[in-house]
């Protein structure tokens, strides 16, 4: 018996030994109902806010005005203070995103606002694209509408009629930020927040220079532009047309042929060659249509034709590249216009007045530098194949 007595002794100290050295204490009743309690989130303290990367400081002269007539405000004005931020990321917003087409100038407007909204603790829910068809915003619209984000950023299509495709939007207290074009009737603060655009005057007269020394200042050309309503395409074709007509005497724009969709382009642009047979240029509004009417050039086998074109992608870089017939094109940063339109929308969220219309650079892009250019405009390097035909041609 006493040896039964001592054994049980003894495994009750070495039990006690085990647990003193691994540290395990039994919690007190305090103990269990602290742990148990829910705690209070303290505020997020951010020492830094959040402005663009890079920026490129503001011209001596902004040549870009609002739909209202007013002078644009330079795009590095657009900034969240680290407790706007940090007030930002604690609402835990929404955003609904529409693309204009599947271009790579686009999918960079997509990337600058997915980084801003990363940064914002802003979760995007809904993704459309519009391909420029005022009917297919508004279905998309209202799919962003079931969603019930806070905010929904893209660029109006058929101005003077779209207001109802987002009344039911702004009306919903939906924080609405625009890529350029503006509903007609919409007041920025009321129905919106604030646009944000390229230097798009800029771009038209960069345009014509680039085509003027392309065909020596003087010969004809043909200019293919967008045909509907549409403020920032309409705004930067006439640039085009107005610095041609004003500068270049020697330059004669034989016909002026529109086109709806970019699939258009190609079949406007051939019978307008077929017309006018001696053309030395054409300008076409953007770079989705000048790629259809790139291929149309080519079968026609017009080496000669020197194309001009606005904003970035690979397809007018490589054969930018090759020596072909894209010798100019006008470039904006659509990355940072994205980035912006996020921005945008977390000042409407936290009640913080915004710019009614915002621009953001432009430049000249031609093959000398064609790399440099790529990687401001659209935030990445150029593909492996153009830096290829650049070595190689």
């Amino acid at each position: 018996m006493k040896k039964l007595i001592a054994l049980i002794l003894v495994l009750t100290l070495v039990a006690a030994l085990f647990c003193g050295c691994n540290g395990q204490e039994e919690p007190t009743p305090a103990q269990t109902e602290e742990q148990n309690s829910p705690t209070t989130e303290q505020p997020e303290v951010l020492t830094e806010g959040l402005t663009f990367a890079d920026p490129i400081p503001a011209p001596e002269e902004i040549t870009t005005f609002g739909p209202d007539g007013k002078t644009a405000t330079w795009y590095t004005e657009l900034e969240l203070t680290p407790d706007e931020l940090a007030q930002v990321r604690s609402m835990n917003l929404t955003a609904c995103f529409e693309l204009i087409n599947a271009s790579e100038w686009d999918n960079a407007n997509l990337i600058g606002f997915t980084e801003a909204c990363e940064a914002m603790n802003i979760k995007i829910v809904g993704q459309g694209c519009c391909d420029l068809d005022p009917i297919t915003q508004k279905a998309n619209m209202e799919s962003f509408a079931a969603l019930n984000p806070d905010i929904v950023s893209c660029q109006p299509q058929d101005l003077d009629v779209c207001a109802p495709t987002f009344d039911p939007l702004w009306q919903a207290g939906v924080k609405l930020t625009f890529m350029s074009n503006v509903p007609t009737g919409y007041t920025a603060g009321k129905e919106y927040v604030g646009a944000i655009t390229d230097s798009i005057v800029d771009m038209g007269i960069d345009s014509a220079e680039m085509m003027a020394d392309a065909i020596g200042g003087e010969g004809d050309i043909l200019a293919i532009t967008v045909a509907d309503v549409n403020y920032v395409c309409n705004t930067r074709d006439q640039a085009f047309l107005d610095t041609i007509a004003e500068k270049y005497p020697n330059i004669n724009v034989v016909e002026v042929g529109g086109f709806s969709t970019a699939s258009e382009a190609g079949q406007v642009a051939s019978a307008l060659i077929t017309k006018y047979p001696d053309v030395k240029g054409i300008f076409v509004s953007y770079s989705s249509p000048c790629i259809d009417v790139l291929q149309t050039v080519k079968a026609l086998g017009r080496s000669d034709i020197k194309i001009v074109t606005m904003d970035l992608d690979s397809t007018c870089a490589l054969d930018m590249a090759q020596g072909g017939n894209i010798v100019g094109i006008a470039c904006d940063m659509p990355y940072a216009m994205g980035f912006g339109r996020a921005l945008m929308a977390a000042y409407g969220c936290i009640g913080k007045e915004c710019p009614a219309y915002v621009t953001s650079p432009s430049f000249k892009v031609t093959r000398e530098n064609l790399l440099e250019g790529y990687k401001t405009s659209l935030g990445i390097e150029a593909p492996a194949e153009v830096i290829e035909a650049l070595n190689n041609n």
